[in-house]
């Protein structure tokens, strides 16, 4: 099978211990889906409300450590300290290609000088954008470079999130997998002892073997999109 890189590999039967996914996945949302993807920043800036000022906040979408795309618009002429008020922003989660909105709980600004290039400037934008399964807020980083020159912008994203932390130290962790541990067999049990911790809380939602599950269904899901993708990429280029 072609892969997005040009080579001839086979899928990993356990989609976790494929540790190039989300590598794939950035490339894939840059050289198979980028079109698509500005023509649904096009859409959603055509659905803007007209009575405000909307611009770009990132010249273009931008891609996080996981393959999720961010594109993010803010509104100049507000003086709200709301950030709901003052920003807007949409993210393709990584196991979906169309773009959802993202709620904004908070916003902290940091300007910063790198210390070994001095001449570049910029900050980094902390946007609260939500929860994750454990309750732990999930933070997104934008960093911003003007780089003296306003028309030189760039951005640089990262995603903090506790849980998928979680995940992608346990599967860093399966190469040591042996007769006495499993490193997904503990990921699971921290579910589960959340799971319980929160019924004595009194909350019943919370469903430690089917958040699991969906999670782990979502590497396979993930893996068998980029591994088609690679197969059309490779029969188009045939033809």
């Amino acid at each position: 099978m072609e892969t997005l890189h040009g080579h001839t590999g086979e899928l990993p039967q356990d989609p976790l211990s494929d540790f190039s996914i989300w590598g794939r996945l950035i490339e894939y949302r840059k050289k198979v889906q980028w079109d698509n993807i500005l023509e649904q920043v096009k859409e959603l800036e055509s659905k803007f409300d007209r009575s405000k000022t909307w611009e770009k906040f990132v010249n273009k979408p931008v891609i996080d450590q996981y393959g999720q795309v961010w594109m993010i618009w803010k509104n100049p002429d507000t003086s709200s300290p709301n950030p709901k008020d003052r920003y807007q922003i949409y993210k393709m989660p990584y196991d979906k290609d169309e773009f959802d909105y993202v709620f904004i709980d908070d916003l902290s600004i940091v300007d910063f000088v790198p210390t070994s290039i001095s001449i570049l400037r910029g900050s980094i934008y902390k946007f609260s954008v939500g929860f994750d399964n454990f309750g732990d807020v999930e933070i997104l980083h934008i960093l911003t470079s003007d780089k003296t020159d306003i028309n030189k912008t760039s951005e640089y994203c990262h995603l903090y999130s506790y849980e998928r932390e979680k995940w992608e130290s346990h599967r860093r962790w399966m190469k040591y997998d042996d007769g006495f541990y499993n490193s997904m067999e503990e990921l699971r049990e921290i579910y589960e002892r959340y799971g319980k911790w929160q019924k004595k809380q009194g909350n019943n939602s919370f469903n430690a073997k089917k958040i699991f599950g969906e999670i782990y269904d979502n590497y396979g899901r993930i893996q068998q999109k980029l591994a088609e993708a690679s197969i059309i990429n490779s029969l188009t280029t045939v033809a």
